[in-house]
This record gives C-alpha cells, structure tokens and sequence, in this order.
C-alpha cells in the first residue's frame, strides 16, 4: 500500500537523522581533560574553589596522594612539584603547572559531594549547538516511537474497517441472494440487479486483503468464483426449466454461496493461521539430481 511506503521511508529518514546526530555529538564532544581550558568557567571554579583558604590544605593532600607533589615539602604556604620546578607558591604551582592542578583540583571537588562547582563546570562549555546534538538522539528515538505508533494505529485502522466491509458485504450479498433465488424459483425472469449490485460490493474489499499470501490469493480466488455474476437460466439444452428443476438449481447455487461466504469468513482469523497457510503452499525445494 502507499502509505506503507511513505511511512518506511519516512522512518528511514529519521533514523539517518538520528545516526547523523550521533557521530556529529561524538565528533564535537570534547575528550574528558583534567584541565579545563585557560579562560574557560571550569578553569574559573577551580581556580576559585580549590584556592580558597578554607580547600587549599585539602588540595595539597589530593595532589600528594596523586605524586603531583612531594610529600612532606610544604612549608609556609608553598610546595614543591615532582616535576622540576623548585618550592613555589599554590598560586604559582596552578599557573606553571595546569594540567597538574586541574588533575588534583578536579579530584577534590569530585570527591567533595557539596561541591557546587562540580556542576557547573560540566556544562559551562556547552553551547546552544551541542546541547542540540547531544539531545537529538532523544529527539530522534521519541519521533520513532511517535511514527512507529502512528503506523501501528493506521494499520489497526485499516484492518478494522475492511473486516467490517466484508462482514456488513457479505450480509447484504447472503440476503439479496436468499431474496433473487426465491423469486427465481417462482419467476425464471427475477429481478437479478440488486443481487449483483451486493456481489460487485463484497468484491471491493476482498481485492484490498493484504497478505499473508494464502490470505491474499483466497481473496482474490472469491472475487473471481463468487456465485451469481449473471442470471440463472431459465431453459438448459433447448428445454424449458419448470419450477421443480428451477428450485433444484437454486439450490445448488444456495449451497455454493454459504460455502464462499464461510471463506469470507474465514479471512478475518489470525494472521498465524494465513502464514501457516502460505508456508504450506510453498513448493518444496528442488533436490540436487532429482531430474535425472
């Protein structure tokens, strides 16, 4: 159907939008540093936060349990890198040395659970562009689940309304031929119009049943074979049909359309069945040699 194609693509659509997101949030994201940039708001809290007077002791033992300091060479304020350098102050040590203190700075104010800095230097960076990408993906899995949800109800939909077209057409179909068959019974020339105006609209539907195949080729099988297509004889051979031989064709054609109509039926059962039909309706595959 039309539409079945218009919504794959349009899901294929979405998802290459959400793959694209993807790899665009991988490609800017920036690789995790221990030391935020020079003039950034995390370089700011760090500098602000592990400096204080109240963190500066704590710094220092986060920086010596992590060898960016020598145990044991702080003295007055002042400490003395593993790295060359000599004694210096905290404040010269965090200029000489970023990526050093950034490392022990960002320790401290990780494992400082009231640390509102923390959090905010997460997200200082992040710019209108990123943030974007970094929520297309949800962005893209809800307008999947959205068009996925839409489909599924288009779908329910359609099913519905074509079960009840061939059952009210099927109705209408068994009525008007219950009513042709009993006049024609007394008159060889009954009215045959109404009759074939429900047949040709229980045909409709039964050309838009979708597969399973088995399914899909009975329908078609009854818009063909459907019973009526034309007016009962009324002479057979050259010979007029009295009304015991009229009744005795009537029915038979009785009998034909309650079996159609049972098939009719029977194209409303679950969709298992109908695979389970069209499986067995496949030829089997052909054995090396066997036409030798």
């Amino acid at each position: 159907m039309g539409h079945d194609l218009r919504a794959t693509r349009t899901a294929v659509a979405v998802g290459a939008l959400v793959l694209f997101g993807v790899l665009m949030w991988w490609g800017v994201t920036p690789t995790p540093a221990f030391a935020a940039p020079g003039a950034s708001g995390e370089r700011d809290a760090q500098l602000v936060y592990c400096l204080d007077t109240a963190h500066r002791g704590d710094l220092v033992t986060a920086a010596v349990r992590l060898g960016l300091l020598k145990a044991g060479a702080t003295a007055q304020d002042t400490v003395v890198p593993t790295a060359a350098g000599g004694r210096m102050t905290l404040e010269k040590w965090a200029e000489r040395s970023q990526d050093d203190f950034g490392r022990a700075c960002s320790a401290l104010m990780a494992a400082e659970s009231d640390t509102p800095g923390a959090a905010a230097g997460g997200t200082a960076e992040d710019g209108w562009f990123v943030t974007f990408l970094k929520s297309l993906p949800l962005l893209g899995a809800g307008a999947l689940l959205t068009l996925g949800g839409q489909f599924s109800e288009r779908v329910s939909a359609e099913r519905r309304r074509l079960t009840q077209q061939l059952g009210s057409g099927a109705a209408a179909f068994r009525t008007a031929a219950g009513e042709y068959l009993a006049n024609y019974e007394r008159r060889p020339d009954a009215d045959h119009t109404v009759v074939l105006a429900a047949r040709d609209a229980l045909i409709g539907p039964l050309l838009q049943v979708p597969g399973p195949g088995a399914r899909r080729d009975t329908a078609r099988r009854l818009a063909v074979e459907l019973p009526l297509a034309c007016p009962l004889p009324s002479a057979r051979d050259g010979a007029f049909l009295g009304q015991g031989a009229r009744a005795q064709e009537a029915q038979g054609v009785r009998q034909s359309v309650e079996r159609q109509l049972r098939t009719v039926s029977d194209l409303n059962g679950r969709a298992l069945y109908w695979r389970w039909r069209t499986l067995r309706a496949r030829p089997a595959p052909a054995t090396p040699g066997a036409s030798a």
